[in-house]
């Protein structure tokens, strides 16, 4: 599996560096599509739909926020969702699909269409991008960001916000069609640069990759084992989004090449650094040097003498 292109893994470093300057941080860790994380069953009815995003909310540390769901049918009808919790009201929707809105009391309208109801993963990364709407622009970021860079950088808050295994899935999901199989995708990010930002946020927060890995389907897991190899060869520059923040912003740094871990312990793969004349000179020292350790060899005739008197000198002492 390729890497992104070297402009957008700078974005996704540039971008996650001011995001983490503005708190996008985990509040449960790693969010895995468990029964740990998810203990609630859902069957697609208005209660557990409720739930789902009540606990989307809560994985976020958004729970105090006021939510309102809207489901919006084919035929453009809405109807509202009342949250267990109290957190959702019943005022008049619009008919148009939009995934979330500011309402004017300072709570959130979030509208998913009937159809992703019957399709958990997309549900819930529908809910979780929305989630991480609303931190975006509780934090007063949204609305800072240049336009094209809103809808993406909601998929990487996802990932900071700890949701990046549910984003990754939901960057690539397998749908029959008329046609066959076809490729589908619930974010603005592709599966290659999640997967990356994925990796990412395993070293910055210590997570072991295998734990990231052990819940991603085939497609997104093949491009976050790959990932995590780059982001391990360049472990000094993913610290640098906490530590350098200003550098990362000037996009002062060099990406390092993918090295695997046998490579990076033996060394291998790495360039060597130019020699210079100071290296020379040194290498030149250790070889007189060596030199003059070196036993002297004798003539013939030198040999011959030492010899014999090495014999008489034996003869003596037997005597």
């Amino acid at each position: 599996m390729d890497l992104p292109d070297e402009p957008q893994i700078r974005w996704i470093l540039r971008t996650t560096a001011a995001l983490l300057q503005h708190g996008a941080e985990p509040v449960r860790g790693l969010v895995q599509p468990t029964a740990e994380f998810f203990p609630d069953p859902y069957d697609g009815s208005p209660k557990t739909v409720a739930a789902l995003m009540v606990r989307v909310q809560e994985h976020a540390g958004l729970q105090d926020l006021p939510v309102e769901l809207a489901v919006v049918t084919p035929e453009g009808q809405a109807s509202t969702v009342s949250c267990s919790s109290g957190a959702c009201g019943g005022m008049a929707l619009d008919t148009k699909l939009e995934r979330v809105a500011r309402r004017p009391d300072g709570g959130y309208r979030v509208a998913v269409s009937a159809g992703e109801l019957r399709n958990p993963t997309v549900l819930t990364t529908a809910f979780v991008r929305a989630v991480s709407f609303m931190f975006l622009s509780e934090a007063d970021v949204f609305d800072a960001l240049a336009p094209p860079d809103r809808e993406p950088a909601v998929d990487l808050t996802a990932v900071l916000l700890g949701f990046g295994v549910l984003t990754t899935n939901g960057s690539y999901l397998y749908a029959k069609g008329c046609g066959g199989v076809q490729v589908h995708s619930a974010t603005k990010m592709p599966v290659d640069e999640l997967a990356l930002a994925l990796a990412v946020y395993c070293r910055l927060h210590d997570v072991p990759d295998r734990t990231a890995a052990r819940h991603l389907d085939v497609t997104p897991r093949a491009h976050f084992d790959e990932s995590a190899v780059w982001a391990s060869s360049n472990i000094a520059l993913v610290r640098m989004l906490r530590a350098a923040p200003d550098r990362i912003a000037a996009d002062d740094y060099a990406i390092g090449e993918s090295r695997s871990w046998l490579a990076r312990a033996l060394g291998l793969g790495k360039r060597r650094p130019a020699r210079t004349a100071e290296d020379e000179l040194r290498e030149l020292e250790r070889a007189l040097a060596a030199d003059a350790a070196k036993p002297r060899s004798l003539d013939e005739g030198k040999a011959k003498k030492l010899a014999e008197i090495r014999a008489l000198v034996d003869e003596s002492l037997e005597r």
